[in-house]
């Protein structure tokens, strides 16, 4: 075993960031371009933005972090034409012997192994309804880079001067943590990881007003989506369409 190999092992317990996800692949890059999974890891499962109204899932192994990118092996013809050669080449130094397709595609958060309420795993990224005796409210799950280290992170709800911990609130007997949607409305195809995990935080704004607030509410329903403008959602919602975030 390698020192990296050492120092990044993960538990199930440990919190699963972009960075850390970017670290474990070009640790085990050699065991990617193979297809393989490494059996020295825990299970990890990402998600990602395939289209409009349209999550992709995929297991460690199956994908990789190149200059702030996400790419998803894809066996599918219809992705022929995306195949990302270039970045494979480099990523793994012309030693690729996998087949398929490497397809850039926007991060949508880590799988963190808690359920909601009603038994639904919870991703980063995703805007929970909690409900702690008569108060009410909805937050975007996230972690933040200068609250944890490699050794020690947290998925967090991020407040105005404080945060809330994921596992302090999950099987509370006085406390129901519903997911209501996720905060990938009004996206930018050339957004990287880390301008998603700044679109996280801002959900979660401390200066909104309740207007505000509703608005990302009601935005956080029909996702993903590239939408810009306000009003197509609040379009969306009088039509009374449902999006397959769940899915």
């Amino acid at each position: 075993m390698t020192t990296m190999e050492k120092r990044f092992q993960i538990t199930p317990a440990t919190a699963i960031t972009s960075d850390l996800l970017t670290l474990l692949c070009e640790n085990y890059h050699e065991a990617i371009c193979k297809g393989e999974r490494p059996s020295c890891i825990p299970r990890i499962r990402i998600r990602y933005v395939e289209d409009r109204d349209k999550f992709g899932y995929a297991e460690f192994g199956d994908f990789f972090f190149f200059a702030d990118d996400l790419y998803v092996w894809r066996d599918e013809e219809q992705f022929a034409d995306d195949h990302s050669k270039d970045v494979v080449d480099n990523f793994f130094e012309e030693k690729c012997t996998r087949t398929g397709y490497a397809v850039r595609f926007l991060y949508a958060g880590a799988d963190t192994n808690y359920v909601d309420s009603n038994g639904e795993h919870i991703f980063v990224g995703d805007v929970i309804e909690i409900k702690n005796g008569d108060a009410v409210m909805e937050f975007a799950l996230s972690h933040f880079s200068y609250l944890d280290t490699f050794h020690d992170p947290h998925y967090r709800f991020m407040l105005d001067n404080h945060s809330l911990n994921l596992e302090d609130c999950v099987g509370k007997t006085d406390m129901k943590l519903t997911r209501i949607g996720t905060v990938y409305f009004q996206l930018d195809m050339n957004m990287t990881i880390y301008d998603l995990d700044e679109h996280h935080q801002q959900f979660n704004g401390w200066r909104d007003t309740d207007e505000e607030h509703k608005k990302k509410v009601l935005m956080a329903r029909f996702t993903p989506n590239f939408d810009q403008e306000e009003w197509k959602y609040d379009a969306l919602d009088t039509l009374g369409v449902e999006f397959n975030w769940r899915e």
